[in-house]
């Protein structure tokens, strides 16, 4: 078999498009299943919407990118996946939300973070993150949604979601995520990462090459660069020796799913009390996405026509 076949296309063919993509795979007849993501432009977008310094595109950077590959997991359209991270930190709160069609968008709690470089002379995430917990909630449309919650190991994000697994979902997984920013534009130039999982059964002997080559790669900022953010070629390089398989593509993007109607929702969720006191106040409503920073403003008319489908008659 060859050693990279996806969808029985030549690698060099899946590769004319540079847009952000993830890809999956298995290797070692199955024992390995594997997912990687080039997710620079999306990043990009996040980091422009609110102007985020390193730390934070960082921060939030790796988090989108490793809620769309778990998202990639979910079944259905309508199911959702979020990652939340509450810290000591600076970086106090960092949410993504992702579903299987290859969307995300995330929050972080404060976009203008500054730390100096940690030991290794990179940006400080773990740092700005502090002491604190990571919360994952799949949302599949049931009465409730499976929520999972642990401590964090090192706020690097990668290590703490590699903990995840292993603990929560007793899946032995490397995961790999980097966001790399030009050091004058401080535009985003790579941004991606994987995810590795040993299925069960598997033999002592993949386990030890694995091993063997997650100790040997470089940084996933690296390899994207190395390999002109190819999520082909990095997993080529993090499962050298193995026989690849390439199962599918799919594009990735960030978007954000707020809109009037969810803010009039919201409204609609107030107790008459509360739109009363909104009237006496005399200002329209505004609401701001935390996502997305879009504003939304709401005038006296529409409140009283919602407090009118709530049987309460008010004066112009």
């Amino acid at each position: 078999m060859p050693l990279c076949t996806i969808l029985n296309l030549p690698l060099n063919k899946m590769m004319m498009e540079n847009n952000d993509y993830l890809v999956t795979a298995r290797a070692a007849n199955d024992q390995i299943r594997a997912i990687a993501i080039t997710s620079k432009n999306l990043v990009e977008e996040k980091r422009k919407l609110h102007n985020l310094s390193p730390i934070a595109g960082a921060a939030i950077g790796r988090l989108m990118s490793a809620a769309l590959m778990m998202g990639d997991w979910l079944k259905n359209e309508t199911d959702t996946l979020t990652i939340e991270i509450a810290g000591e930190g600076k970086l106090s709160h960092l949410t993504a939300v992702s579903n299987n069609k290859g969307e995300v968008r995330g929050y972080v709690s404060n976009p203008d973070v500054v730390l100096p470089p940690n030991a290794s002379g990179h940006l400080n995430v773990g740092g700005a993150i502090g002491k604190g917990h990571m919360t994952i909630i799949r949302d599949l449309g049931l009465k409730t949604p499976y929520v999972s919650q642990l401590n964090l190991v090192s706020g690097e994000i990668a290590e703490d979601l590699t903990y995840y697994f292993a603990q929560s979902e007793q899946t032995p997984s490397a995961v790999g995520l980097g966001v790399h920013f030009d050091k004058e534009t401080v535009e985003v130039n790579h941004a991606g990462g994987f995810i590795i999982q040993l299925m069960p059964n598997t033999n002592e002997e993949t386990i030890v090459r694995l091993e063997e080559n997650l100790k040997n790669i470089p940084s996933v900022t690296t390899m994207l660069e190395k390999n002109g953010d190819s999520p082909e070629k990095l997993l080529q390089e993090v499962l050298a020796g193995f026989d690849l398989v390439f199962e599918k593509k799919k594009d990735v993007r960030w978007k954000c799913n707020c809109n009037e109607e969810r803010g009039e929702r919201i409204l609609t969720s107030l107790t008459r009390k509360e739109l009363l006191e909104i009237l006496d106040e005399g200002k329209p409503v505004e609401m701001n996405c935390s996502f997305c920073g879009k504003q939304y403003t709401y005038s006296l008319s529409e409140i009283r026509n919602i407090l009118a489908k709530k049987g309460v008659v008010t004066n112009e």
